[in-house]
């Protein structure tokens, strides 16, 4: 579950759908090895097999499931269920299991996009995404983005497109936008008065 592309306006398309990086899903399988393996020696080495304790080693059995539910099971679900999506239009935040909460921000709103890593988030290529808004609320962060400076640049493309898009690109503050951005290969842009002089 997560983002559904029928949400899609005429004329938008995805860029970028991902879930947040897999390094949320370390502890979970953490509790989940422990919990197995502390069963595993409570039900065929501490608790004896005598009948009259029997109680205690589904005792055990059922505190290890309860963990394994709450701190493994709900945030792999928690997980699958939260996506980032980028399109030409639009940042969708899609999250929640059963209270579903999604927040939508308009590439025309977009001020500046910036990414915090710590060392491990470094190594792992993971990292928190600040998306700067003209909203009340000024900075809108994303945590646990995969491929964070990826993610960055992606935006940053979007946010230019629409720069470009907003300057006529026969005028003269076209031409001028376009050569300040090196987006011609030769790394100049022709002009048109000097040719036809």
């Amino acid at each position: 579950m997560g983002f559904n592309p029928s949400e899609l306006a005429a004329g938008e398309y995805v860029i970028f759908h991902a879930r947040a990086h897999w390094k949320v899903l370390v502890a979970p399988v953490l509790v989940l090895i422990v919990a197995v393996t502390c069963w595993l020696v409570f039900w065929l080495k501490v608790i004896p097999e005598a009948g009259s304790w029997d109680w205690a080693r589904w005792t055990v059995a059922g505190l290890a499931a309860v963990a394994v539910v709450i701190w493994t099971i709900a945030p792999i679900v928690r997980w699958a269920c939260r996506t980032d999506t980028l399109t030409n239009y639009r940042l969708i935040s899609r999250e929640g299991v059963f209270k579903r909460e999604g927040r939508d921000i308009p590439m025309d709103r977009v001020h500046a996009v910036s990414y915090q890593q710590s060392l491990i988030e470094r190594l792992l290529g993971a990292g928190t995404l600040h998306v700067q808004t003209a909203a009340q609320q000024s900075d809108v962060a994303l945590d646990d983005v995969a491929h964070v400076k990826r993610r960055q640049l992606q935006i940053n493309e979007q946010l230019l497109n629409r720069d470009f898009e907003a300057v006529a690109p026969d005028s003269a503050a076209g031409r001028q936008a376009e050569q300040a951005s090196g987006r011609f290969d030769n790394g100049s842009a022709p002009d048109p008065d000097q040719e036809a002089a």
